[in-house]
């Protein structure tokens, strides 16, 4: 007759493991999760704007050093500077300070009359600009960040630099602020402290921070909480004139604030729930369920008949143990006949007369 199975070990995994699920999945998604009437501290919000009007500042002042030296080099250039010698003096400066990629004076005719680094990006036949720090650029890869210093006594000649764009990003890498770009007067993107598309519009919503014209921060609500703080260029110097700001922000999630850490825990707890489990439960399927399965269907081929299929233990355990045992039987059963047939054979010489 044919053997009724009730639940099998599978099935109970597979209960197991939806009781585990209910358990975790919970934990990871609905439990404990924060809202968007969070309060952020003021200490959190004050600090980011701070930090942001450090920045701020601190390119300005890099921009204006920049400029400084482009005009203590066009002091050193008169009207009978031969263009090696101006080429020597460009190639030093260039030397002493990694912020520039290129350094040419340019004529008032629009020629190139001396150069050192990489090619300008001037445009042919054009002179020297009026403003001492401009952006240009636009449609290209990076943004062309030149500063303009006029060489005296050179009938309009002037000493042009350009900056490093990477070494406008290097100021903005700060650790604990989260996003910070440099935006100009646009609202268009010039730098950032990471992955960024020159003169992409600042995010949508900067828009009401950057309109203020002020160093300030807030904490922004809605889908994501996040604090975000905008400072623009307080201060003289050559780079007054751009009208840049630099904006920072990040979400409220990343930050010590109670209600988030409690989050981060529950979801820790529920992943750490859902990771024992499909361990624990992948090691019995592997280690005992699909043992015992090949056992029962061995042990169920056996008491069919089958006394040929030699029975090895996978492992070196109770399992492998009852394998063991239904090996000898199976050499037990297969002995049977042939001392059977041995024993009731009569040997030669007995009976005889």
């Amino acid at each position: 007759p044919a053997v009724r199975k009730g639940l099998g070990a599978r099935a109970l995994l597979a209960l197991c493991a939806v009781l585990l699920l209910v358990w975790s999945i919970p934990l990871m998604l609905l439990l404990n999760r924060a809202d968007s009437s969070v309060k952020v501290p003021d200490q959190i919000v004050h600090d980011q704007r701070a930090r942001t009007v450090t920045l701020s500042d601190r390119v300005r002042r890099a921009l204006n050093e920049g400029h400084a030296d482009l005009s203590a080099v066009a002091a050193l250039i008169g009207d009978r500077t031969a263009s090696e010698d101006m080429k020597k003096v460009l190639e030093r400066t260039l030397q002493e300070h990694d912020r520039y990629q290129s350094l040419y004076v340019l004529g008032a005719d629009g020629r190139i009359l001396a150069r050192a680094g990489h090619s300008p990006h001037h445009t042919a036949g054009e002179g020297p600009s009026d403003q001492a720090i401009e952006v240009t650029g636009e449609g290209g890869k990076k943004p062309v960040v030149t500063a303009t210093a006029e060489a005296p006594g050179r009938g309009g000649a002037a000493v042009v630099g350009e900056f490093r764009i990477e070494f406008v990003n290097a100021l903005l890498g700060r650790q604990g602020m989260g996003e910070v770009r440099v935006v100009d007067a646009k609202g268009r993107v010039i730098g950032a402290d990471s992955g960024y598309f020159a003169f992409e519009k600042a995010p949508s919503y900067l828009t009401s921070l950057l309109a203020g014209k002020r160093a300030q921060a807030t904490v922004q609500r809605g889908g994501t909480v996040r604090v975000a703080a905008v400072a623009p260029f307080d201060g003289g110097g050559a780079a007054k004139s751009l009208g840049w700001s630099v904006v920072s922000w990040q979400p409220a999630s990343g930050l010590a604030i109670p209600e988030y850490s409690l989050q981060n825990r529950t979801v820790l707890a529920g992943l750490l729930g859902l990771t024992a489990a499909a361990a624990c439960l992948g090691w019995l399927h592997i280690v005992v369920v699909r043992p015992l399965r090949a056992l029962a269907g061995q042990a169920e081929a056996l008491a069919a008949g089958d006394r040929k299929t030699v029975l090895f233990p996978r492992h070196h355990d109770e399992v492998g143990a009852v394998v063991r045992s239904l090996e000898l039987i199976r050499q037990q059963l297969q002995g049977q006949p042939r001392k059977r047939d041995g024993g009731s054979r009569t040997p030669a010489g007995v009976g005889r007369n």
